[in-house]
């Protein structure tokens, strides 16, 4: 039977080929989202030839991420392989933590020169906040101090549509279910890209005091297992999103900054010299996965888990190395003690 062949009520034999192309493009494959056009490209050559239009799959990534309307992005894209077909392939499945006893980096990549972000801000389907921002990763403002890189400035404020309800556990459970963020970054020389947000929260928390939201978005890579000292805090680093919203109780909330780290293991800032060999190497050699809403936070916690496990084995270590610093140190000065005994008796007994 021909591929994409059915059999009809009758008996005969329908074909999808038979079907003018035309149609199947501009009333089927139109209708369908990213995931589902690009499982329809596998199922024959055929439906491959048709789903590789490259409009199909620009107004697939410009309705996902508004901001890559941006002409400076449709520029890095026009010179992806496959166009905004590698940019959805590149920043639609989520990074996927491979487990292994060693995480080497591959510092033979060459170094690129900008890194862009395309952000954007969902609360449900309503778009909040979208911005593209070129971060340039030469000179030694980039290299040196710690890796961030800041979406809003100090006093600008993004309004928003949501109502900062009085019970604080109804509003952290509504950000949680309905605040989603996308956080691309294009390697300008690499011609590759990566979506370096868990999408949905890890976690959403109210300060005390100040009554602003904070809103986590996370992303476990693998590091470097270079050791610093006697433990490894490298082997595993975390790609951090901070959302901060501020506002009145009976008011509406805004959005006050939107920011990106890189932490290791011990809750350290890495330079930007290095999360950038860090970043090269998810962004290259990085395996995607399509992943369930809950899955990252899960990633998230058991990431923490061994976070609490290598402390307490540093810390156990460190005791231990105190414990005979202190036994070595009372061990001398008990045989300094004895010599210096011995030898005023020695001197006594032979005067």
């Amino acid at each position: 039977m021909a591929s994409g062949a059915a059999t009809t009520v009758d008996g005969s034999v329908f074909s999808i080929s038979a079907v003018h192309p035309d149609i199947i493009k501009t009333h089927i494959l139109t209708q369908l989202d990213g995931p589902t056009l690009a499982a329809a490209a596998c199922t024959s050559s055929y439906f491959h030839s048709l789903t590789s239009h490259e409009n199909l799959w620009q107004e697939i990534c410009t309705s996902t991420w508004p901001s890559v309307k941006d002409p400076r992005v449709q520029t890095l894209i026009s010179m992806f392989p496959s166009g905004h077909k590698s940019l959805f392939s590149d920043s639609f499945p989520v990074l996927d933590l491979q487990p292994q006893s060693k995480h080497t980096l591959d510092h033979s990549l060459p170094s690129t020169t900008e890194l862009v972000s395309a952000v954007d801000i969902f609360y449900g389907n309503n778009l909040l906040f979208s911005k593209v921002k070129e971060t340039e990763t030469v000179t030694g403002w980039f290299q040196f101090p710690p890796f961030r890189i800041d979406l809003l400035g100090e006093k600008e404020l993004v309004p928003t549509p949501i109502s900062f309800v009085g019970g604080s556990d109804v509003l952290l459970k509504q950000l949680e279910e309905k605040l989603s963020l996308s956080w691309i970054i294009i390697d300008s020389s690499g011609r590759k890209a990566v979506n370096l947000s868990s999408r949905w929260p890890v976690s959403v928390e109210q300060h005390w005091l100040t009554h602003e939201v904070q809103v986590k978005y996370a992303v476990i890579v693998a590091g470097d297992d270079q050791r610093w000292g006697l433990f490894s805090t490298r082997e595993f680093v975390e790609f951090e999103i901070m959302v901060t919203l501020g506002g009145k109780e009976g008011g509406e909330m805004y959005v006050k900054e939107v920011c990106m780290q890189m932490k290791d293991m011990e809750e350290k800032n890495l330079s930007g010299r290095d999360s950038l060999v860090i970043l090269q190497n998810s962004i290259a050699n990085g395996k995607r996965k399509q992943v369930k809403r809950d899955e990252e936070k899960h990633k998230y916690k058991e990431f923490i888990v061994r976070k609490a496990q290598k402390k307490d084995r540093k810390l156990k270590v460190e005791r231990f190395l105190n414990i005979g610093c202190f036994s070595g140190f009372i061990a001398f000065c008990s045989y300094k003690l004895w010599v210096m005994l011995l030898y005023r008796i020695f001197n006594y007994t032979t005067s």
